[in-house]
């Protein structure tokens, strides 16, 4: 299974916002994580949308995590960002061509590895994936 590009986008913003003690700017963020703002303007709003973020304008303004990390799974923000978890086209909302259906085995096993794989997400929290920070 692969991610794609917005949801590793989505954990790196998450994981800069945990490690950080103040909100940062839009323009903070895409400096830091070498990614174009309007990039990082779409997906946080999805995330604070989500109550993954939250997001205040104004001179002190800036984007904070809107709930602790350890109340971050992983999973939940990819199945925040992700559009589709059919990886194989008889696991689409559409009809399938497949001349195996509907006798073919191969969706359940396919459907059963991506359950297991957003598992392991889901086992995973926004804290674990954090360094401690160092205490001067």
């Amino acid at each position: 299974m692969r991610l794609n590009q917005a949801s590793d986008f989505a954990l790196r913003i998450l994981m800069l916002l945990a490690s950080e003690d103040a909100p940062m700017t839009n323009d903070e963020v895409a400096t830091h994580l070498n990614l174009v703002k309007s990039h990082i303007m779409k997906i946080t709003a999805k995330l604070a949308q989500a109550g993954f973020v939250e997001t205040h304008r104004g001179r002190h303004g800036g984007i904070l995590l809107g709930r602790t990390p350890d109340q971050i799974s992983v999973g939940d923000v990819v199945r925040l960002i992700e559009t589709d978890f059919a990886i194989v086209e008889c696991m689409r909302a559409e009809a399938s061509s497949c001349s195996f259906m509907p006798q073919c085995l191969l969706r359940g096993v396919v459907s059963n590895a991506a359950n297991a794989f957003l598992a392991v997400l889901d086992d995973c929290t926004l804290d674990q994936l954090v360094s401690p920070k160092i205490q001067a």
